[in-house]
């Protein structure tokens, strides 16, 4: 246990650790959609976004020198990041626990909308979160795949605060 709280002790290391766990999300995403053939809805879309996105902050954290001012205002901004996706990954859940009435599908593919639609449209639908993200069908180790996003990035919320907060207290 006190090795685990000296590796969490370094804001390089957990930096680190975070930008390699979203890179293997990002590549599981792109598993279970194009080898199992799970289709992502736009709320899964955003939040692969954010995991994304999330890499290069982590990364460049990482490479920052320890405790420096670059490091922890890149942390917060990985803060804000997981926050999102904390927001994203509960809605989804929420749709998933109590689905609308009468729920339509999903929206069309991305490539599909891509194809089809000019950029801002297709933001727009992704942001829009209509389709069936309520679908419950594929999980892992019993939990929906928004269930398990939701406690991952409510795990990576609670890392940075702890690595934030114990660094501000001068621990």
């Amino acid at each position: 246990m006190d090795t685990v709280l000296r590796f969490l002790a370094s804001p390089t290391r957990v930096a680190l650790l975070l930008a390699l766990a979203c890179t293997g999300l990002v590549g599981a995403s792109f598993f279970v959609q194009h080898v199992v053939g799970i289709e992502p809805c736009p709320l899964c879309i955003i939040q692969r976004f954010t995991y994304l996105g999330l890499i290069p902050v982590f990364a460049a954290a990482a490479l920052a020198g320890e405790g420096s001012v670059a490091q922890r205002g890149l942390l917060w901004l990985a803060a804000l990041g997981t926050l999102l996706g904390l927001a994203v990954a509960g809605y989804q859940t929420q749709l998933q626990m109590f689905p609308p009435p009468a729920a339509e599908g999903c929206s069309a593919s991305l490539s599909y909308m891509l194809d089809t639609m000019s950029v801002t449209e297709v933001l727009g639908k992704l942001l829009q979160a209509k389709g069936d993200c309520a679908d419950t069908s594929f999980k892992v180790l019993g939990l929906t795949l928004a269930q398990a996003s939701l406690l991952i990035f409510l795990s990576y919320t609670l890392l940075l605060g702890r690595v934030l907060i114990v660094r501000r207290a001068g621990g």
